[in-house]
């Protein structure tokens, strides 16, 4: 497939300026696992072959929310056996978390965070990564209402209970702050060692 994206590539390359259609393209580089955004995609105008035009997109707006199965670099082309077919989208598990309003306002819904800690117990303990690539799914208003000195409200998707556990663990023996994540950083638990975060 990944002979076959080269190809496409070069062709589009080859062809930029010529007659054709719009079809979607990688606008960023992206990384397997990726949920596609409105950011993530543009078009080129193209001639495809036959075979190839059948499986890619015309539609921006048709691939949000579908996630890749592999890597795409700026300006390949989007094809169907590139995406995860649908009935296998991973089910994301909602946990809500509370962070300082300033952090959250600079947040997105469908975007990715880093979910970190740092432990109230030793205020010389390093910020550690307990779940890298969570999607959030709201922001919200914490108990003392929305954006209020108590914090806001933010609900993160993972993909496993371990990680639910381990962001709930997190919250109640530390202070948990969210960033904005990067898909070349990965998705998931942090590992036993992880480094402290940066």
């Amino acid at each position: 497939m990944a002979a076959a994206g080269v190809i496409v590539f070069a062709a589009w390359l080859g062809s930029a300026g010529a007659s054709g259609r719009p079809w979607v393209v990688a606008r960023i580089p992206l990384a397997a696992g990726t949920t596609l955004r409105y950011g993530d995609l543009t078009t080129a105008r193209m001639s495809l072959p036959g075979q190839t035009a059948a499986g890619a997109f015309a539609d921006v707006n048709s691939l949000m929310g579908r996630t890749l199965a592999a890597p795409l670099g700026p300006g390949e082309l989007v094809q169907a056996a590139a995406l995860v077919p649908p009935g296998a989208q991973p089910a994301l598990r909602p946990v809500a978390v509370t962070v300082d309003p300033a952090e959250a306002s600079v947040l997105s819904t469908g975007g990715l965070v880093d979910v970190l800690v740092t432990e109230e117990s030793d205020p010389s303990s390093p910020t550690a990564v307990v779940v890298r690539g969570a999607r959030v799914v709201s922001i919200g208003a914490a108990p003392g209402g929305f954006g209020s000195a108590t914090g806001t409200e933010v609900t993160v998707g993972v993909s496993s209970l371990a990680e639910v556990t381990a962001i709930v663990h997190a919250e109640h023996t530390g202070t948990l702050s969210l960033v904005v994540g990067e898909p070349s950083d990965g998705a998931g638990l942090a590992g036993a060692g992880a480094s402290p975060a940066g």
